[in-house]
């Protein structure tokens, strides 16, 4: 596991808590996130977009300008898991 990733999720507000909600429930929209995390869909969705460049997470449905799915990675499940102590 590379520590910098442990680093970079730890230090966001919210990514720690959007992929526990993504390994929780596999899929989730950003309207989703913002309602489990009781924050702004503008925050839900650019925490999304940052650990989606990092390869935390991934959109299953880019195409769609609205309602877009979310879905977190093997990497994401990994990084997690190690901050859960699994």
């Amino acid at each position: 596991m590379e520590n910098g990733l442990l680093g970079f999720v730890m230090s966001g507000k919210y990514r720690v808590k959007t992929l526990e909600k993504l390994k929780e429930n596999n899929f989730s929209t950003p309207t989703q996130i913002s309602n489990h995390l009781e924050i702004s869909l503008s925050q839900a969705s650019r925490t999304l977009l940052q650990l989606q460049e990092k390869d935390l997470v991934e959109c299953t449905t880019p195409d769609r300008k609205k309602g877009r799915i979310y879905r977190i990675t093997d990497e994401g499940r990994s990084v997690i898991e190690e901050l859960d102590g699994e």
